[in-house]
C-alpha cells in the first residue's frame, strides 16, 4: 500500500490519524491486504522527524519511499480529525461500510509500536510497573490573558493558571492519585526541572527521559518526545496540563485514564469557560461568513 504523508503538516498526532485510516482501510479490504506499505513522508514545522525512523506498525514492513507516489487517498491536515463524517469523505471503498470503517480507524492505534531504539531507551530508564504519567504542554499552548481574544486552540492554558500548576503540583497530583511514582514528559526545560524539584522535596520517585532541549518552535528532539510519548503509554493513570491530540492518541492505543486539569472543576473554571465561549464564537462567526460568501 501506498502511504502518502506529505500533506500532513501539522503535529505527529495528526501523522498519526493519516498512518491509522491507511491502517483501517487495509485491514477492511476484501481482497489484496498489504503486508508492506510504502511510506512517503517529509519533516514539517510543526513535526521535525518522521514517523517511519523512529516508530512501527504491527504486522506491517514499512519502505521507506524518496520519492512522491500517487495513493488514492488525499488525506491533509484538515480532514484527519476522527469524525465520522472525515471517514465518510475519505473513504474511496464504496464495499467498505463507513461505520465499520469508523471503528476500524479507532481500533486500528493499537498496531502502532516505538522502533528499536526507542524501546531500548526506555528500558534503560527502567520505569516503576506503577506510575502516574504528568503530561505537560506549554511552549506553543500557553497564553497571556490579556490576549483573551485571540485565543484559537481548546487546549491553550494561560499563563496564570500555568503558574498556579506548577507550584501546587504536589496537591494536584495526591488529589487525583495515591502513586507516589511520576513519570514527567514536558516540552519546556524550565518547567519540568522546577516540577522535579518539588516533587522531589515531597517525597515522590521522580522518573524522567534526559531530554535535550533547544530554542525553537518544537524544543524536544523527535527521539525524545517519542520516549516521551511510548512512556506515558505504561502508566496507569495520564494528568495532562491540556491534554491535546497526545493523550487522545495514548488513550486510542491503550485505555488508560486521562485527566485533563485544564477541564477540572477549579478555581479557574469560570475562565475556562469564557475561553471556550470565545472559541465558539469565532467558529460561528466564521461559518456564518463562509455561508454569506458561497
Amino acid at each position: 500500500m501506498i502511504v502518502d504523508l506529505s500533506n500532513i503538516k501539522s503535529g505527529f498526532s495528526d501523522k498519526l490519524r493519516a498512518i491509522t485510516f491507511y491502517i483501517a482501510i487495509n485491514n477492511l479490504k476484501s481482497k489484496n491486504k498489504s503486508k508492506v506499505f510504502f511510506i512517503y513522508e517529509k519533516k514539517t514545522k510543526e513535526c521535525p522527524f518522521r514517523f517511519i525512523d523512529y516508530c512501527e506498525i504491527k504486522n506491517i514492513k514499512i519502505i521507506k519511499l524518496k520519492k512522491k507516489k500517487i495513493s488514492n487517498l488525499k488525506l491533509n491536515s484538515y480532514n484527519t480529525e476522527i469524525k465520522l463524517n472525515n471517514v465518510v469523505a475519505n473513504n474511496p471503498y464504496k464495499k467498505i461500510d463507513n461505520i465499520a470503517l469508523f471503528k476500524e480507524w479507532q481500533n486500528s492505534y493499537k498496531k502502532i509500536l516505538p522502533g528499536k531504539e526507542i524501546r531500548k531507551k526506555i528500558k534503560n530508564n527502567k520505569l516503576s510497573r506503577n506510575f502516574i504519567g504528568l503530561h505537560l504542554r506549554t511552549t506553543d499552548r500557553t497564553l497571556n490573558f490579556r490576549n483573551i481574544l485571540n485565543i484559537q486552540f481548546k487546549d491553550a492554558i494561560f499563563n496564570f493558571q500555568l503558574d498556579f500548576f506548577e507550584k501546587n503540583i504536589a496537591k494536584i497530583l495526591e488529589k487525583n492519585s495515591k502513586l507516589r511514582n511520576v513519570y514527567i514528559a514536558s516540552d519546556s526545560k524550565d518547567i519540568k526541572e522546577n516540577i522535579i524539584k518539588i516533587l522531589k522535596k515531597k517525597k515522590f520517585k521522580v522518573y524522567y527521559n534526559n531530554s535535550v532541549y533547544k530554542k525553537r518552535f518544537r524544543e524536544t528532539s523527535g527521539k525524545d518526545f517519542l520516549i516521551d510519548f511510548f512512556s506515558l503509554l505504561q502508566s496507569k493513570i495520564i494528568l495532562s496540563t491540556v491534554g491535546a491530540g497526545v493523550t487522545q492518541s495514548i488513550c486510542l492505543i491503550k485505555k488508560i485514564k486521562i485527566i485533563n486539569w485544564n477541564n477540572q472543576l477549579n478555581r479557574f473554571i469560570l475562565i475556562r469557560v469564557m475561553a471556550l465561549i470565545i472559541i465558539l464564537l469565532k467558529k460561528l462567526k466564521n461559518k456564518f461568513n463562509s455561508i454569506n460568501n458561497d
